[in-house]
């Protein structure tokens, strides 16, 4: 039984026919996004084409579940949105592009019809390509435009059956993905197709199948862009000479000034640069030797939320040697949950494997496995660095095969003290419990910025006045960082302390942070302070005692 729509009045998306087919699209590509990320080579050296783009895939999903009445236009700007606010890396926010394109003339059509479906086609293309301010053909920009092609050519031919448009579609896409080399040559030299375009022909089968009432069969390798094992060694040895920088997004909300010397700012300082506007709000990509530069400038636009910055060059060494160990090769590792480019740095010299994420924007528990796998040791010490990350980081220990302590810290401060006690050459069991007793002995505090009203235990908190937080509690709120630091520094000295150590954020500047340090040093003399530059968002300073 087809699930074609004849006339609507209320147009073509309602949420509960959306559900059944994001699902089928988001189930097709689960099941091949190992193989899609195992594919992925330049433009986008990241190894996670298709995770990205399932994960946006996921963002849909759950929006469109959590909204089971929306229809028509309304519904077309549901799924946009999610899409591009869990978009992730260059393919996810193209692929969230495709999506918005084709609901923008979904979400006006009173029938799923022949012409309707090619019509969407051609706005997921027309959109996907205003996107990249320098299209790369070769990539899924080709896919996509190709199927959009082969579906208006079908129509234009007198073919009025929908099943039948995403069939050729689907056809054109596959036939697209495996021309992908000969038209880009860092492609044909490392032997594999375009990841982003094979997501994008994934997802055309499923939407016909759909769109049909079928199943899709989506076992064992049944598709010739998938490469062999000699191949796939190929691929990341490239993509470890492509790759370059720090893979870094943001979401710029409530976004004022002048859009285009934003993006020019942002395509001058990066590559692989998308910048996305969508009403009040920017959706940014970009491949940068500067993160903190970018985030800094954009932080002049408008409020920031889904800061992301990842190390590629990092990633791809460390994939490359994955890539030749079978089986653990130590027997202690650490792995942490962290953000900001210098605490990345931090961790990683003291040898750390480091997962992208915390307050704001919590890693998965895929993120640790895979981190996990990447620290190649038999026993594994899990740093969650924030108490929401906790839960995720326990769920870690059934889905490995080597042994998973954690150490529970609740700050990336309190993590980099926890860091001193590790040595991967002790006896697992005695490192665990000497980080275990360093972090029973910090008293950890933040500083952040209250982002609304509020009433908390008693005590009132203007929207803009800065917080500090000792171990989780408000202890302090004033109108000043500067000021909110000596007041959270002066409760953390009431149980006394030889060293205090300042983690410098966005948000406070170099002389601010040596200004704070200098008043600690007036409270007590012999108290030792250190400023070291974490870079991570939301929390302009962190501090740990000890």
């Amino acid at each position: 039984m087809s699930r074609t729509a004849e006339h609507r009045e209320d147009g073509v998306l309602p949420t509960s026919e959306l559900k059944v087919v994001v699902g089928a699209a988001y189930a097709a590509l689960k099941a091949r996004a190992a193989k899609i990320d195992a594919l992925n080579v330049y433009p986008v050296p990241d190894g996670d084409t298709g995770t990205n783009m399932l994960l946006t895939l996921r963002s849909v999903m759950e929006a469109v579940s959590a909204s089971p009445d929306l229809r028509g236009e309304a519904a077309a700007k549901a799924v946009s949105r999610a899409a591009l606010m869990g978009a992730r890396g260059n393919s996810g926010v193209i692929l969230s592009q495709i999506l918005r394109g084709a609901c923008e003339k979904l979400g006006h059509a009173h029938s799923l019809d022949a012409k309707a479906l090619a019509e969407a086609l051609g706005g997921a293309k027309e959109r996907a390509y205003s996107a990249v301010r320098e299209p790369v053909e070769g990539t899924m920009l080709s896919v996509v435009k190709d199927a959009a092609a082969a579906a208006q050519a079908l129509v234009e031919g007198g073919k009025s059956d929908p099943v039948e448009v995403l069939r050729e579609a689907a056809r054109a896409a596959h036939e697209s993905v495996r021309r992908t080399p000969e038209l880009l040559r860092v492609l044909r030299e490392a032997g594999v197709v375009d990841a982003g375009g094979y997501g994008v022909a994934v997802i055309l089968d499923a939407l016909r199948a759909s769109l049909a009432g079928e199943e899709l069969v989506i076992d064992g390798d049944d598709d010739e862009a998938v490469p062999n094992e000699g191949l796939l060694k190929n691929t990341v040895e490239h993509s470890a000479e492509e790759a370059w920088g720090y893979c870094t997004e943001f979401v710029v909300n409530g976004f004022y000034g002048d859009a285009e010397e934003f993006g020019a700012w942002i395509h001058e300082v990066g590559k692989s640069v998308l910048v996305i506007p969508d009403d009040d709000l920017v959706k940014v990509h970009l491949h940068t030797q500067d993160p903190g530069g970018a985030i800094s400038y954009a932080g002049g636009f408008g409020r920031l939320s889904g800061v992301k910055v990842e190390d590629m060059e990092a990633q791809t060494r460390a994939r490359v040697e994955h890539e030749a160990r079978e089986a653990p090769t130590v027997d202690l590792g650490v792995v942490v949950a962290s953000r900001g480019a210098g605490n990345r740095s931090f961790f990683e010299s003291m040898g750390a494997v480091v997962v992208e994420g915390g307050q704001g924007a919590n890693p998965s528990t895929e993120d640790f496995v895979r981190a996990v796998a990447k620290a190649g040791a038999r026993t594994v010490i899990l740093l969650p660095n924030n108490k929401n990350v906790v839960p995720t980081a326990e769920q870690v220990a059934s889905l490995v095969e080597v042994e998973v302590r954690i150490v529970a810290t609740q700050t990336i401060a309190g993590g980099l003290a926890a860091m001193v006690g590790y040595d991967s050459e002790g006896e697992p069991e005695e490192v665990v419990d000497e980080m275990r007793e360093i972090v029973s002995g910090l008293r950890c505090g933040e500083v952040t910025r209250a982002v609304r009203e509020a009433r908390v235990e008693g005590r009132e908190v203007p929207e803009g006045a800065y917080i500090g937080l000792l171990d989780g509690e408000i202890v302090a709120v004033e109108q000043g960082v500067e000021d909110a630091a000596i007041r959270l520094v002066e409760k953390m000295l009431e149980e006394g302390a030889d060293v205090v150590t300042l983690l410098r954020g966005y948000g406070m500047d170099e002389g601010s942070a040596k200004g704070v340090a200098e008043k600690i040093r007036n409270l007590d003399g012999a108290i030792e302070v250190e400023v070291k530059d974490g870079g991570q968002p939301l929390y302009p300073l962190q501090l740990v005692a000890e």
